[in-house]
């Protein structure tokens, strides 16, 4: 298998792809969308999650079931809008406010940066969430309890927020100001020179005909920033752009495979080099896309650690060959172990050989090898929730229950005490008396009453019992051993305002991890396993928990999950040796014979290995002796020395 190296020369050579024309689906990123629904948009000019599937006031509804992977019927003009808005964060072309009955100012992006010197930066979210609070009551308000800063991202090290056009100019008023010691820095963010979704898809379509060699199934995406066309589309001028670009250039990717595994397994082999990538995030959506990589060539960037490598633990896992040569990394004394850990197959690393075949054979897993999580997102929706819920579940639990939960929300608990403590807590045993009053454990609680009264439907029953129970405090997402996350698409949830009898799409999460709950001065560690359903919500968040379920037990650990450490397991049984006189059976167990008689034969068959005594002799030897078999070789060498052995009393025995 060809081996990615530099070879920017291998542009010139690359054969054309094929293009699959007017391909009639493809895998929306753009949020949850209900299934069959045109692309409608709110008063903010976003993709409006609750519309209605219909063409118009009376109209047929759609049969298409736009908001599922690779489902039939998206119109053309749709896929063109979803990689425009990739681009650009909006909708192409003028966007109308359906119920206002207008078209709306485009909206703002602004560069926030610098906050990462600030004081704040040692929160567990790492200052974003001060950031943006401190943001806030520095613009004034044009509506009572409207806020101006309608979404925030993280891009590197600028935080990128969507405002109002009319507070631009109030918000860059802030630039310079000092924000927790740290002095930030605050500008517009850099936007791609307009281009017509056709245009994008066709220059977008040219640069991968350019990059990519089907033959060999190499895509060739080393420095980019000096690619003619990407230069002319100026779609490298700052971190914001060049996130966008690998998203766009995944959604053009898609069109052009019949299936999306068609599409995963067409690369083999990705070169990343000489981009100055100092972290993964921009590219981290290529880890969706090719998951089955056997070569990837990330040499000549500035990864400092493992850190900004971090989210590609436990992917690829068909990875034979790693290049990270020339990155700060390489230098660091834990780089082999870290890489080898996380990539069971590596055979080859900076070019230097650190596995053969025969290791990685033995490298085997029982009874049941842990699997690395599956996580399938929308526009990084699902993602964004989880940033966000726990830190808020810890600081402040009711914005964000106003944040994400409404009336037709449920929430539930149980709490299960009879699990076992992991071998890392030597606490004793837990106190639960802070949880298990309300506690909705199905395989304690059998009357329907109370199994009704603890579950927890709308926002002001959730705040309730959510006042009611102790402190938490989650570890951060910069420590991923400590969590398991796994999220899926989740089609045909019930809509909550009736109009999309054929339901809507939305996500099903599942978190398996720890905390620290504070109670009366005491410090209690709990894991805890929580199940989310979310579905569509036209708020800022683009969605809602419709469903959320928890489950408590005593501190386990978080080894069930890394596939990496290994399950011991006891050697099974071998077969003794084949013995020309021994019958079938002899000296291993059977039903109906009993475990003394397994283990003379065996002293029997040890004997006679040993000395090249027949079994008949080996036998009587061990019965004088009383089955001592030290006793028995003793009295055999003192015969053997007198010649009191005849010769027939020896069998042949091979080797």
């Amino acid at each position: 298998m060809p081996m990615l190296g530099v070879a920017s020369k291998n542009n010139q050579n690359m054969a054309k792809s094929k293009v699959v024309p007017n391909r009639s689906s493809t895998l929306s990123r753009g949020g949850i969308r209900k299934r069959g629904a045109p692309t409608r948009t709110d008063r903010d000019g976003d993709l409006d999650m609750g519309a209605a599937s219909q063409r118009g006031r009376g109209g047929k509804r759609g049969r298409g079931q736009g908001g599922l992977p690779y489902s039939r019927g998206p119109a053309k003009m749709e896929l063109d809008d979803r990689i425009q808005k990739a681009i650009d964060g909006s909708d192409a072309g003028s966007l109308v406010n359906i119920r206002a009955g207008g078209n709306k100012s485009r909206l703002e992006e602004i560069s926030i940066t610098g906050w990462k010197e600030s004081r704040a930066a040692s929160n567990p979210d790492g200052g974003v969430r001060g950031t943006i609070d401190w943001l806030e009551r520095r613009l004034p308000s044009t509506k009572p309890g409207r806020k101006n800063i309608i979404k925030h991202r993280v891009e590197g090290d600028a935080i990128i927020v969507t405002i109002r056009p009319e507070m631009l100019n109030k918000i860059l008023q802030i630039n310079g100001n000092i924000f927790a010691g740290a002095e930030l820095a605050v500008e517009k963010a850099d936007n791609v020179p307009s281009i017509s979704a056709e245009e994008m898809k066709k220059r977008l379509k040219a640069f991968l005909s350019n990059r990519f060699l089907p033959a060999n199934k190499i895509l060739n995406l080393q420095n980019l920033a000096n690619d003619p066309i990407l230069v002319e589309m100026g779609l490298f001028r700052s971190p914001t752009t060049e996130t966008k670009f690998y998203q766009a250039l995944m959604k053009v990717w898609s069109l052009e495979f019949p299936t999306q595994q068609a599409g995963r397994n067409a690369v083999e082999n990705l070169s990343l080099a000489n981009n100055g990538l100092s972290n993964i995030q921009p590219i981290t959506i290529l880890s969706q896309n090719f998951p089955n990589l056997k070569a990837l060539d990330l040499s000549n960037n500035n990864f400092q650690d493992e850190r900004a490598l971090v989210a590609w633990r436990w992917k690829f896992r068909q990875l034979e060959f790693l290049d990270l040569s020339n990155n700060p990394f390489s230098s660091v004394s834990v780089f082999k172990e870290t890489m080898m850990k996380w990539y069971p197959r590596l055979k080859t690393l900076n070019n230097i050989q650190v596995r053969t075949d025969e290791e990685i054979a033995a490298q085997s897993r029982a009874p049941i090898p842990a699997q690395p999580p599956f996580f399938q997102d929308e526009g990084n929706i699902a993602e964004n929730f989880i940033r966000n819920f726990f830190v808020g579940f810890d600081k402040d639990r009711n914005s964000t229950l106003n944040l994400y939960y409404d009336n037709n929300s449920s929430f539930s608990f149980n709490v299960n005490p009879a699990a076992p403590r992991g071998t890392q807590d030597s606490a004793g045993v837990s106190d639960w008396d802070s949880w298990i009053k309300r506690s909705r454990n199905l395989k304690k609680i059998n009357h329907i009453g109370a199994r009704i009264n603890r579950m927890y439907d709308g926002v002001e029953k959730i705040r309730e019992i959510w006042n009611s129970i102790p402190q938490t405090q989650h570890p951060g997402l910069d420590q991923p051993a400590q969590w398991l996350i796994e999220c899926h698409l989740m089609p045909c949830l019930p809509d909550a305002t009736g109009q999309s009898p054929s339901g809507v799409g939305g996500f099903l999460i599942m978190i398996h991890g720890q905390f620290d709950e504070s109670s009366g001065g005491k410090i209690e560690t709990r894991s805890f396993d929580r199940t989310f359903i979310l579905g569509p919500s036209p708020g800022p968040e683009k969605v809602k928990v419709i469903s959320d379920m928890l489950s408590l037990r005593a501190y386990g650990g978080y080894n069930a999950w890394d596939i990496n450490n290994t399950i011991e397991t006891a050697p099974a049984a071998s077969a003794p040796p084949v013995h020309p006189e021994a019958p079938q059976g002899y000296g291993m167990p059977a039903p109906g014979k009993a475990d003394v008689q397994v283990q003379q034969e065996q002293l029997v068959l040890q004997l006679s290995f040993t000395t090249n005594l027949k079994l008949e002799f080996s036998q009587q030897a061990l019965v004088q002796h009383n089955w001592n078999i030290e006793g028995a070789l003793r009295a055999f060498e003192e015969s053997k020395a007198q010649g009191q052995i005849p010769a027939e009393a020896y069998v042949a025995l091979g080797p």
